[in-house]
């Protein structure tokens, strides 16, 4: 290792810790090494990621990471359980194991949600990080949290059976309701800026969120973007969430009225770049349905007319499956 400090990043390879380790990396300004549940990680040891093994839940070998890596920063998120005190406990246990390793670990950047404080009780998933947040605050560690809104990474889900198809885009809420979003790599950018001045970001909250996106804005995003018609649509009936995923119905309700409270402008004093939902888009480059290319709308180009049959809404019981991921952190 060199001089560098030296980061870990619990969960390397969730959308947001893989983000992190990008910036990180872009920076030059650190070592980098990461947890995975089996430790190991071809991928990221290829980028020259060290490896560390970490299982959620376990105390214990958050502090065998931490102590393996030599890590004096750390940054960490926490995935969504089945239970708020499931979820809260995960994290503490990450708190607690860089509190049990104080001497070395000089500052801890934890990603929370948009709002944790202000969501209704109702929304599990996020005051099950506000829990955290309160955790962390007590712990007596340097700290600093990142408060990310829903991900532009929600709309192209292939592991969850929302991947972007030609002609069609989806999303849990409706199309008349607007609801700000980031995408993760500029969450990933907003973490490194926190490590690399600790002292200045040393119990300071930042909220991340870019852009305001309904129905309409979404669909003729895709549309200019691919060349292809596009439509939005509900990736599940409304009914089957508040049915079978209340904690989620929560959460629209809470999108509807009153909504993230979060400034876009103010993340993009710290993210100058940060992506809307056109450059996002644009650097995705291709459908996740099939990993064909988009091709661009030209000035004037009129789009083609979306493959017939092939992006029909995904049938209720694979949805009911999949979308309680749909909103992990």
């Amino acid at each position: 290792m060199s001089d560098k400090p030296t980061v870990l990043v619990f969960l390397a390879t969730s959308r947001q810790g893989s983000a992190t380790i990008d910036a990180l990396l872009a920076s030059g300004k650190f070592n980098v090494a990461g947890t995975t549940r089996t430790g190991t990680s071809p991928a990221l040891t290829a980028r020259g990621v060290k490896v560390f093994p970490f299982k959620m839940g376990d105390q214990s070998s958050a502090e065998a990471a931490i102590q393996a890596s030599g890590a004096s920063l750390v940054w960490f998120t926490t995935l969504m359980q089945s239970t708020r005190a499931k979820e809260a406990g995960h994290g503490k246990d990450i708190v607690n194991a860089c509190k049990a390793n104080s001497k070395a670990v000089k500052h801890v950047v934890f990603s929370s949600v948009g709002d944790a404080d202000k969501a209704p009780e109702a929304v599990a998933h996020f005051k099950s990080k506000f829990d955290i947040e309160n955790h962390l605050k007590a712990s007596g560690l340097d700290y600093s949290i990142l408060r990310p809104v829903a991900f532009f990474e929600n709309f192209d889900d292939p592991v969850n059976f929302n991947a972007l198809t030609p002609g069609s885009i989806k999303g849990l809420w409706p199309a008349s309701l607007s609801v700000l979003c980031v995408a993760t790599a500029d969450i990933g950018k907003a973490g490194c800026v926190m490590l690399s001045d600790p002292a200045a970001w040393k119990g300071k909250t930042l909220d991340c969120s870019t852009e305001h996106v309904d129905g309409a804005k979404l669909s003729a995003a895709l549309t200019q973007a691919s060349g292809i018609e596009c439509t939005y649509s509900l990736s599940m009936p409304p009914f089957a969430i508040k049915l079978f995923l209340n904690d989620l119905h929560h959460m629209i309700k809470f999108f509807t009225d009153p909504g993230y409270s979060c400034n876009p402008a103010e993340f993009k004093k710290v993210v100058p770049d940060a992506m809307g939902i056109d450059a996002w888009l644009a650097k995705k480059g291709k459908w996740g349905s099939n990993g064909e290319p988009f091709k661009p709308l030209a000035k004037g180009q009129a789009p083609a007319p979306p493959p017939p049959g092939n992006y029909k809404n995904v049938v209720l019981v694979g949805a009911v499956l999949a979308v309680g991921a749909f909103f992990l952190m």
